[in-house]
């Protein structure tokens, strides 16, 4: 809800109130004061939706728009527009009024009846997690009491899969057969190579995030209006120096490092970019499936084979908990790789 970080020795607090980015000082360098202000400020975020009746059982309609009030506040519209899909099949099919008539059983059902229709095992999986997820917000609000009745409903097993990443050495080829394609696309591959940068991050990334102290320049992603971090989770990484080379003599104080790519108005010229990475992975024979995905894990990947901690990568990946980041990358720190990304 509420996320701290340092901007010198002084901690300041991000958060979103009445649909706008808050960034501002707390005029501390104590952590512990700073934890104080931010549970305060999170408490008042919280009003709003505690004023929702506290029903054992609301209407499904009072339920979601007391849900909906919350999660404009904290999630990303594209985060609402998912949940708000897999809420309205759900209660298409079970036919609910009030929220105590959707039963584990009605689930077990509901899960039948999705792959009936011919749907994945792994978007089923995903709906269900999101359906428990906005159950387990509305407890939190004090909205709805009583058991999430997803707890117990078994997931479809999925076979466990290592990320698909690239090697250092393919790295560095994809980004010589990138380079021949343009800066651009050689800047897009460097972001999410080399310092784990989502593909909308990438787009929207700011000169603003980019601080090239020579001792210790570091990449500083911040959401702000008309771009929110997934799980408004800001971090700070550390800059490679080949990224710090790249971009340096192009530094500007201020706006869009790519200007083209987050315009609605230029689609076109996204697909364009997606288009000639896809062919600079052919270039270098290397696999086109998920190719901004991919890159990223290469960044997870080889710093778990040089040794970072899963602490340490977690929070330069924005992960939401290390638990996400053991189960793709702790197999990993066994293989004795010299790879010195930093």
């Amino acid at each position: 809800m509420a996320s701290l970080f340092k901007r010198g020795k002084t901690w300041w607090v991000s958060y979103y109130a009445l649909g706008k980015h808050v960034r501002r000082s707390l005029k501390t360098t104590s952590k512990k004061a700073a934890d104080r202000e931010r549970m305060a400020i999170e408490a008042k975020l919280l009003d709003p939706y505690l004023e929702a009746p506290r029903r054992t059982n609301p209407k499904v309609a009072d339920f979601w728009k007391a849900y909906l009030r919350w999660a404009k506040e904290h999630k990303r519209l594209s985060a609402i527009d998912r949940s708000t899909t897999f809420w309205n099949q759900l209660i298409g099919f079970t036919g609910a009024n009030r929220v105590d008539e959707i039963t584990r059983s009605e689930i077990e059902r509901f899960k039948i009846w999705r792959k009936q229709e011919g749907n994945a095992e792994q978007t089923i999986n995903n709906g269900l997690r999101e359906i428990k997820a906005i159950f387990n917000r509305g407890r939190k609000l004090g909205i709805i009491t009583g058991r999430n009745p997803v707890d117990g409903v078994d997931l479809y097993p999925m076979p466990h899969r290592s990320p698909d990443f690239h090697t250092k050495e393919q790295l560095e080829l994809l980004l010589e057969k990138a380079a021949e394609r343009g800066q651009e696309l050689k800047w897009t591959v460097l972001l999410c190579g080399w310092a784990g940068l989502r593909k909308g991050e990438v787009a929207n990334c700011r000169w603003e995030w980019f601080d090239f102290n020579k001792e210790k320049p570091r990449i500083q992603v911040r959401s702000f209006e008309g771009f929110q971090i997934k799980d408004h989770d800001e971090r700070s990484i550390p800059m490679n120096r080949r990224i710090y080379d790249e971009l340096y003599p192009h530094r500007q104080q201020e706006g869009y490092v790519f200007p083209h790519m987050r315009n609605a108005k230029h689609q076109r010229y996204r697909i364009d970019l997606r288009a000639s990475l896809t062919a600079a992975l052919r270039d270098a024979d290397l696999p086109t499936e998920h190719p901004y995905q991919r890159l990223r894990h290469s960044f997870g990947s080889l710093l778990a084979q040089q040794g970072v901690s899963l602490f340490k990568i977690s929070k330069w990946m924005g992960h939401s908990t290390v638990v996400v980041t053991e189960k793709h990358y702790a197999g990993l720190q066994a293989y004795d790789a010299e790879i010195d990304l930093f």
